[in-house]
């Protein structure tokens, strides 16, 4: 790859910047069409607001670059390696803004130009301060943490920190009309859910920018049972970095709760992740944390919830079935709704065997955000979740219970009389019998015990 030059003081200012970009990111250059110089898009805007919010946001550029190189070796990790491009490629082109803003020569680096948006800028830079207050949490939460739970905050923290990086290309692109290049084309694969036509789309025959001549089949992480998933995909590409399980369209990170050692799960659904997108993520949240269970839709936007109840309406259709309306919780990031407790169980035993789900959120100005997302993979997604909660996807009715107390007494793990209510007797007969049997003692009728038991055979 062909590397950026190297940072440099506000103060050298004796010639224009170059961006000096990969091959990969030239290629996709050359797909956007007509290219404009940015002096078309920096003379829109050349107000000392405008001049002073971009110096402050290239030092903190500059800094968070210079903290990045001195943290990783010679060999980065993925999730570094994007960080370091997208702040270098940021560093460069606000960089050459400036020299815009003094009235330098012509600018020799070229993007697209767009419309500034000042309102999108705003609702970006909001989002921008929550992403440094979440990597300030991360920061203290890694300088107290040891062995496993060390791990996981350092994952959490990197991601985050490419996460404002994004958050900054997008804000750069509203506030200043600045257009980036993109570093891979939108998902084709059947499931995932039409996005908007928001960036110049590569032609078929491009490849992707992982793609070598050398490299023309699956990644090592690509899940055998899915070929026709696109696993280049830049998150499936950090679950393998950061060891985790990659099911389908779902990744799955296991791990402990730091205030009672509880079994965590977080299975994350990408179907409708979209590369293209600067702000955030698209995807469906299967989770355990401390024993209660949640199913979250995310989405990639500032979402305004109904303020009496922070809650908003969600459409839901699973497969063909019809759709019906909901009433989700609101995020407290307010990027997104779920339901929680029994509600979310419910839920999954709902869509457990569905092959897609979707899923509409109409905000309180009547806004809609729609996302489609393919199921495939979800039985050890939801599985890892449920055996962490402690409950069962199996859709059970009271008769099923009371078939089920009376196996396990019949088979020596008394659950009392039976009654059809699964309570702390029926959980403590099943822990026995699944440690009998070398399962997960969950307590709950989960389908791999109740194989063993003989239910429904």
């Amino acid at each position: 790859m062909t590397e950026f030059p190297p940072a440099q003081g506000l103060s050298a200012r004796a010639r224009p910047a170059r961006v000096a970009l990969a091959p990969a990111l030239a290629a996709c250059l050359a797909l956007a069409g007509p290219l404009l110089p940015l002096t078309s898009a920096a003379q829109a805007q050349t107000t000392a607001e405008s001049a002073t919010e971009l110096i402050a946001e290239l030092a903190q550029i500059e800094a968070e670059l210079a903290a990045l190189e001195a943290r990783f070796a010679e060999t980065p990790t993925p999730v570094e390696a994007a960080l370091r491009d997208a702040l270098r490629l940021s560093q460069t082109l606000l960089r050459n803004r400036q020299l815009a803003l003094d009235g330098a020569a012509p600018l020799e680096a070229t993007t697209p130009a767009l419309t500034p948006d000042p309102a999108r800028a705003d609702r970006l830079m909001v989002e921008m301060a929550r992403a440094r207050a979440r990597i300030a949490t991360a920061e203290r939460e890694l300088r107290a943490a040891d062995g496993l739970i060390a791990t996981m905050v350092q994952s959490r923290l990197e991601t985050e920190r490419l996460t404002l990086a994004g958050l900054r290309m997008g804000w750069l692109s509203a506030k200043y009309g600045i257009s980036f290049p993109m570093l891979a084309p939108a998902p084709t694969t059947p499931g995932a859910a039409p996005q908007p036509d928001t960036a110049p789309a590569a032609s078929a025959s491009a490849p992707a920018p992982s793609e070598t001549a050398a490299d023309t089949g699956p990644p090592v992480w690509a899940d055998p049972e899915h070929p026709e998933i696109d696993y280049r995909l830049a998150p499936f590409e950090l679950a393998h970095a950061t060891a985790h399980q990659i099911s389908g369209w779902w990744t799955i990170e296991t791990g402990r709760a730091a205030v009672d050692d509880s079994p965590e799960v977080t299975a994350i659904n990408y179907s409708a992740y979209d590369p293209r997108d600067l702000t955030g993520l698209t995807a469906l949240v299967a989770r355990c944390t401390e024993g209660e269970t949640a199913l979250i839709y995310v989405q990639d936007d500032y979402l305004i919830p109904d303020l009496r109840r922070n809650s908003f309406d969600v459409t839901l259709r699973i497969g063909t079935q019809a759709a019906r309306s909901l009433r989700w919780s609101g995020l407290t990031t307010n990027k997104g709704a779920g339901v929680f407790g029994e509600e979310a169980e419910e839920m999954i035993r709902a869509i457990y065997d569905a092959g897609q789900v979707f899923l509409r959120i109409t905000e309180r100005n009547g806004r809609t955000h729609d996302a489609l997302f393919s199921l495939a993979g979800q039985t050890a997604a939801f599985e890892a979740v449920a055996n962490a909660c402690g409950f069962t996807t199996v859709v059970l009715s009271s008769d099923d219970y009371h078939q089920i107390q009376a196996l396990l007494n019949t088979a020596g793990f008394e659950a009392g009389k039976p009654d059809g209510q699964w309570g702390p007797g029926s959980r403590r007969a099943m822990r026995a019998f699944q440690q009998s049997q070398d399962l997960p003692q969950t307590g709950a009728p989960d389908r791999a015990s109740l194989d063993v038991l003989g239910f429904g055979g």
